[in-house]
């Protein structure tokens, strides 16, 4: 027996280490789950996983894929045998004539046109993988549906975020000036104007709270799956900018858009259906075997039945697919063209947003925010009046929240490439 060498024992010792185990990847997304469960906590590939596993719509839509395929078995299915049992008296017409009961048995067979059942049979396989693109194509803009909310969600959750911040900042500040008209140093007037941005910041997160419950009941319902009253999400909404490259993302929505593969499928599912209407004119075929007995005789014959499209050439059947193949056609160009102004559209807010976000980071923030520092020392120090300080810190508030928007939009227009592409980007929340 041979001894296999140390380096190559380890190496391959490596090589099947590496390998995946049957049913590792189901293991690791089950306990997942079952964790999340416990904790009340969802990630953004937890809700992806029990959408796919839950939703009723998505079950619906392979349902009817499901329907499609046994339609396959049903185009390669042989017509059934036809047998005739008929029994009767016999009367004599003539003299010497026996008289009695009569009987026969008739036995056809069609014999099927083997053009027309190849026909029919790639109509039927057109439409199951048109119905397996349809389940694809429910599933990918499911995904996207459920990310675009997951997103909403964090960034419902940062505007509350920002509203406390903001009230507890404007307490602050009206407390401050509460003091300074006590002791004379303030004007009432500015206590009543650091009440009145009490208010509104008070308003403003009642607002924000009512938002977030809005989104997390639409993120519910997107998933399409109970998920506890007071769950909470795991991601970042502060993360690293995603990236994407436009060449293959541009590839991908024309090789690899569910949507459009449908329609293209549609396109061949119309063309056999021509071809099955052209070959249903061909004259059918039917083999027939009878034998009838009298009592005084019997007597068996054979002989074929021959369907004569004479009258009916099926010209309206034929001239209804050719138009139904015209407008399939049409449609899947029309929505080829539509796919591709819709990724540059998104493709566009995609980098808008990023630039935008890259902007607000970069130091319109920052800058916000030392104008408010400034103003404040200003104010108490007596250089500035209230007026000044409070536009500062609305200022700063407005650019805070246009970076929140913007960072919504960039993780919107990202999710709408992946949709269009068919295909998940970098840069995913954990």
């Amino acid at each position: 027996m041979t001894t296999m060498h140390p380096f190559i024992a380890l190496c391959a010792a490596l090589f099947f280490a590496a390998l995946p185990e049957p049913g590792r990847a189901q293991g690791q997304a089950d306990a997942s789950l079952a964790q999340a469960a416990r904790s009340g906590s969802y990630s953004l590939e937890d809700l992806i996983t029990i959408a796919r596993r839950d939703n009723a719509a998505l079950q619906a839509v392979r349902a009817q894929y499901l329907a499609a395929r046994a339609g396959i078995t049903s185009s390669r299915a042989y017509p059934n045998p036809e047998v005739e049992l008929l029994r009767g008296p016999v009367r004599p017409l003539s003299a010497g004539a026996l008289s009695g009961t009569g009987s026969g048995i008739a036995l056809s067979q069609r014999l099927e046109n083997p053009a027309l059942r190849e026909a029919r049979a790639g109509a039927a396989e057109a439409t199951a993988r048109g119905a397996q693109i349809g389940v694809r194509t429910a599933e990918n803009n499911l995904i996207a549906a459920i990310k675009t909310q997951f997103f909403e969600v964090l960034q419902r959750q940062e505007e509350v975020a920002a509203a406390q911040e903001d009230l507890l900042l404007t307490e602050q500040i009206r407390d401050r000036i509460v003091v300074r008209v006590r002791t004379g140093e303030g004007a009432r007037f500015d206590q009543l104007r650091a009440e009145n941005e009490m208010s509104i910041a008070a308003k403003e997160l009642e607002r924000a709270r009512t938002r977030v419950l809005q989104s997390r009941v639409t993120l519910k319902i997107a998933v399409g799956s109970p998920l506890p009253d007071d769950y909470t999400l795991k991601g970042d909404f502060y993360r690293s900018l995603p990236q994407a490259d436009y060449n293959t993302l541009r590839e991908l929505v024309v090789t690899a858009n569910p949507d459009l593969r449908r329609f293209e499928s549609e396109v061949v599912r119309a063309e056999r259906q021509v071809e099955v209407e052209r070959q249903s004119v061909v004259p059918s075929l039917s083999v027939r075997l009878t034998q009838d007995t009298s009592p005084d005789s019997r007597s068996t014959r054979a002989g074929v039945a021959l369907t004569v499209p004479l009258w009916d050439r099926r010209a309206g059947p034929i001239d209804e697919a050719r138009a139904q193949l015209l407008r399939n056609r049409s449609e899947s160009a029309s929505r080829r063209f539509e796919l591709a102004q819709a990724f540059e559209a998104a493709w566009h807010q995609f980098q808008s947003a990023a630039k935008t976000v890259q902007a607000l980071e970069g130091g319109i923030l920052q800058q916000a925010r030392s104008i408010v520092d400034i103003a404040e020392a200003a104010y108490r120090y007596g250089e500035r009046g209230i007026l000044e300080y409070l536009d500062a810190r609305r200022q700063f508030r407005l650019t805070r929240n246009d970076l929140i928007t913007a960072r919504f939009d960039l993780y919107a227009a990202k999710t709408e490439l992946e949709r269009l592409a068919a295909r998940d980007l970098q840069g995913q929340p954990e």
